[in-house]
This record gives C-alpha cells, sequence and structure tokens, in this order.
C-alpha cells in the first residue's frame, strides 16, 4: 500500500477509535497553512515566465528562480506531510476551496513523492474534494513513471531519434500506451475529459496512426 494513502488510513482509524475530533480552531489554522503553502508555491512561479520571455528558458536568472522555488517546494511538501498525517486530506468541508491544495503542490513534485500519493489523491477525488479531471492526468503521470499503461490517455511522450544515414534529429511523439484502448472515450467523457481523438490532434498527431515524427524545433509535424 502507498505511503500516503497509509498515513490517510491510519489516521482516520486513530480519531475513530479514540474519539477524537478534529475542532474548528484547528481547521482554521489548517486553512492558514494551506493558504502560505499556496502562496509558496507560486512565488517564483509567476515570475519565471515573464523573465523566460525576455531572457529565455535556460538562462541564469530563470535557474536562479528555480533554485529559489526549489528551497520552498520542499518546505511546502514538509508542511503537507504534517497536515496529512495528522488529519487527512483536507475536504472542502473543512478548508473550502483549499482542499486543492495539496493536489496542486504534488501535481509537481517528484515522481517519487507523487507515486506515493496516488491513492489519497484518488480518495479525494472520489470524495467530491478534487476534481476528477485533473486527477486522472495525476493518474496517468505515475502510471507512465512506473512504466504502466495509463488508463486515460493524458500523456502524450517524446523520443529524441537521430537518422543514422544524415545525422538529422527527428523527434517520435506518440501516444503512451493505454490499458484499455476499446474503453478509452467513455472513460475520458466519464471524468470531463474531451475524446482522444481531440486530444491527439492539438498535438498535430493523426488518430488513425498514434504518433508523428518531425525535425526537433519545429512547430509542425512532418511524416
Amino acid at each position: 500500500m502507498l505511503r500516503g494513502f497509509c498515513c490517510y488510513a491510519l489516521t482516520a482509524w486513530l480519531l475513530a477509535a479514540t474519539g477524537c475530533s478534529v475542532s474548528e480552531k484547528d481547521w482554521q489554522t489548517v486553512s492558514a497553512e494551506l493558504s502560505a503553502i499556496r502562496e509558496r508555491d507560486q512565488r517564483y512561479r509567476t515570475k519565471m515566465d515573464s523573465v523566460a520571455r525576455v531572457e529565455g528558458w535556460s538562462s541564469d536568472a530563470v535557474e536562479k528562480l528555480w533554485e529559489e522555488q526549489r528551497i520552498l517546494d520542499s518546505v511546502n511538501l514538509a508542511s503537507l506531510d504534517r497536515i496529512i498525517t495528522r488529519f487527512g486530506y483536507p475536504s472542502k468541508q473543512n478548508v473550502g476551496d483549499l482542499s486543492s491544495v495539496p493536489f496542486e503542490v504534488l501535481s509537481h513534485a517528484d515522481d517519487s513523492i507523487m507515486t506515493s500519493y496516488l491513492n489519497l489523491i484518488l480518495g479525494a477525488a472520489k470524495n467530491g474534494d478534487l476534481r476528477m479531471d485533473q486527477v486522472a492526468v495525476y493518474e496517468d503521470k505515475v502510471l507512465v513513471t512506473l512504466q504502466q499503461p495509463q488508463e486515460y490517455g493524458t500523456q502524450i511522450w517524446i523520443d529524441f531519434k537521430v537518422n543514422p544515414k544524415t545525422g538529422e534529429r527527428y523527434d517520435s511523439v506518440y501516444l503512451w500506451p493505454l490499458r484499455n484502448p476499446e474503453l478509452i472515450d467513455s472513460k475520458r467523457v466519464g471524468v470531463g475529459l474531451d475524446s482522444l481523438s481531440k486530444q491527439l490532434r492539438l498535438f498535430g498527431i493523426d488518430p488513425d496512426k498514434g504518433y508523428i515524427l518531425r525535425k526537433s524545433g519545429q512547430a509542425n509535424a512532418s511524416q
């Protein structure tokens, strides 16, 4: 069983077994912590795009912002771990719209951290605390990390190839394998996503072929 879910299940069991309840004051404290986490999560990310437009994503200025943001990300993950370990996933009923903050932070965490909290995130979606279309993307990311077929077809993969004769570099852009391709559109509609063919066309992929080859750096696909 995954770590994040273990923490949540153990917390719920302990509260039920001891008859303890979380007070309104406790949830006010949690809400304040979640607000602070959200602010830290976006503090330097909001600056990166404007700086990158001028100096480029590989610039020293952007890298400096990333260094600062990574420090805050570590602080946020430690804070979330404390909250979840003590209270479980903070629900909408208790913290309102701030219930999405743990999901927002975990969605761009390291692969191992995303994986450890997958069951917790799925449980929060089932309880109505998170949007299932967002959680579907989260689940597919974890499955790709684990080298398993994805459930909803949200993950497009890129492999970099070189023509052995010309030395020319190409990108092979394709849909990561699906668990049940014959059911994919019904599953996507069920969680509020567009059809798979519509998503593939957004990436310039022919739905009948499932992939494209293009020269690296090109915006348009070439076969």
